[in-house]
């Protein structure tokens, strides 16, 4: 099954942004009503996603299980775990898509909440409990907010988000019954591991021997996880995660690629320079007016409305 679940960034797109985005919001019929309303199986190994369905019917497959769920409910998908969906056409709500470490950031030394999202989950309501009701408000206070262009809308967002979540954690908390899904396999586990350990450690460029000891499995076990989880060797995974912080320190920070190269454990900044050209496709100076010119046109397209 994982040769044959593909990966994406958003549905039904294989390209990537130059910079990725920590939040995306669009509607489910915005993209559903494009494939007749059916997602097939599929799964993100950047992304985790909510999806708030306020009235419909959704059929889901989490993994290797079936249900189906009405509205008002919420779903949440983990990066990594395969999910589809066929939808009513009558389907009104909205998916939210944030990239992983940006919900671990947002819920930092909050160990006992992050364990709720580890797991695909349906998170039913019923209309008139209170719960609802405080969830209700804070999603779509965060997705109102997400379509303006008001003053601090980023910490704004993060604040709302951070809610969202929250509330979420406290009504799986709540659950009676037990989740349709299954448990995270080793794999996964490893995985997971693999990244949060990742996260922590990628400026000083450990080896992979470094982060498989750590894990308790071998270099060739790591290598094997990652390859059939994500397509690519443990390697990979660690010059991906390099390149996505070089990325955003060139489109985000006043840094200069000399100093980029030093926060990211390259002694040698000709090295840097060779080794995101490589991944990247251009140099870095040239991604930095590249990345910054589409700012600027997004910026002129908002001022302008269109």
């Amino acid at each position: 099954m994982k040769h044959s679940v593909p990966t994406y960034a958003l549905y039904g797109e294989h390209g990537k942004n130059l910079v990725h985005e920590s939040l995306h919001c669009e509607s489910i019929p915005q993209r559903s009503s494009l494939y007749d309303w059916e997602i097939k199986l599929h799964r993100h190994d950047l992304f985790v996603q909510i999806l708030y369905i306020r009235s419909g019917r959704a059929d889901i497959q989490f993994e290797d299980s079936r249900f189906t769920a009405h509205g008002p409910c919420a779903l949440f998908v983990p990066a990594l775990h395969a999910h589809g969906f066929r939808f009513s056409e009558d389907i009104d709500g909205s998916v939210i898509t944030i990239v992983t470490q940006h919900v671990d950031n947002l819920l930092a030394g909050q160990a006992n909440l992050l364990a709720h999202f580890q797991s695909p989950r349906h998170i039913p309501f019923e209309p008139e409990e209170p719960g609802y009701r405080a969830f209700s408000q804070s999603i779509e206070l965060l997705l109102a907010e997400y379509g303006e262009a008001h003053p601090w809308r980023l910490p704004l967002l993060g604040s709302l988000l951070a809610s969202v979540l929250i509330l979420l954690a406290r009504k799986i908390a709540t659950q009676a019954h037990v989740d349709p899904s299954r448990r995270s396999s080793r794999s996964v586990v490893h995985l997971h591991r693999f990244k949060a350990l990742l996260n922590r450690n990628f400026r000083e460029q450990r080896a992979i021997t470094f982060y498989a000891e750590r894990l308790g499995i071998t270099p060739t076990q790591l290598n094997r996880i990652c390859r059939e989880e994500l397509g690519l060797s443990a390697l990979g995974v660690i010059n991906n995660r390099l390149l996505t912080e070089a990325r955003r320190d060139l489109a985000y920070s006043s840094l200069s690629v000399k100093e980029i190269a030093l926060t990211l454990g390259f002694s040698d900044p000709s090295y840097f320079s060779r080794f995101f050209t490589k991944h990247a496709g251009m140099s870095p100076s040239d991604f930095r007016i590249k990345v910054r010119d589409q700012f600027d046109q997004e910026r002129a397209s908002a001022v302008s409305g269109t």
